[in-house]
């Protein structure tokens, strides 16, 4: 893995603070904004899952294993999504809202940084060209961070610190994937795997329903939009 692989990783991680910056501009929101943008973060969670983590994992490895950890990252978030939704008022819903993406995103990011040294070690220039795909997709998982947070009161500062600090999951990503490719290249899958599952749960249960309580053409625009991101990302 190169200096510039590494430096790429670093630039694909803190596109995620620049979606969140992209949001700042924005003072008043509309529940057709948030629910534009929750629709956002669910077609951005399904494309990657679809397009990106599953593909990449069951090329790995047989279908259960990735199966195995797609069931184990949906249970462990659902125990998460219990203990924080508990007793909390519909404001501080949307910043708990806020954290489980936020937590779904870390566990993305994750392996997507990995995916960048993966690459780096078959070729530089694939290495390259997953960073610069990557880079594209935190873009928006940014802005699906920043919303609930926005919109539940957090302070701008706030949100730009706890996306900036998201931003050193990928390159951290990458330094472990430098080290796993030779180490213990058959964790991949089950690490793909979980987060997928962390992901789709996100999606089904937090996601989907909030957007829909709020506006049911502004969920499905946005929803449209994420996909259409990633799947540009991923194919072009």
């Amino acid at each position: 893995m190169t200096g510039e692989v590494m430096l790429l990783s670093i630039i694909a991680g803190f596109c995620t603070t620049l979606g969140a910056v992209l949001l700042f501009i924005k003072r008043y929101w509309s529940n057709r904004s948030l629910a534009f943008f929750l629709g956002l973060a669910s077609g951005v969670m399904v494309a990657v899952v679809v397009f990106d983590m599953l593909p990449s994992a069951f090329l790995f490895t047989r279908f259960y294993i990735a199966a195995a950890g797609l069931v184990i990252g949906f249970i462990c978030l659902g125990i998460f999504d219990r203990m924080r939704m508990r007793n909390i008022s519909r404001s501080d819903s949307l910043l708990a809202l806020g954290y489980l993406i936020m937590v779904g995103i870390m566990l993305h990011d994750l392996p997507e940084g990995m995916a960048i040294a993966l690459g780096g070690e078959m070729k530089e220039r694939t290495g390259l060209v997953i960073a610069m795909g990557i880079a594209i997709h935190n873009i928006p998982e940014g802005m699906a961070i920043a919303a609930p947070f926005l919109m539940g009161g957090m302070r701008r500062s706030s949100v730009f610190i706890k996306t900036l600090l998201i931003g050193f999951i990928t390159p951290l990503g990458t330094l472990i994937g430098g080290w796993a490719v030779r180490a213990v290249p058959n964790h991949m899958p089950v690490l793909l795997g979980f987060a997928s599952g962390v992901m789709i749960y996100l999606v089904i249960f937090q996601l989907w329903p909030e957007a829909r309580g709020r506006d049911r053409i502004g969920r499905w625009l946005g929803f449209l939009v994420g996909m259409l991101v990633i799947a540009l990302a991923t194919f072009m």
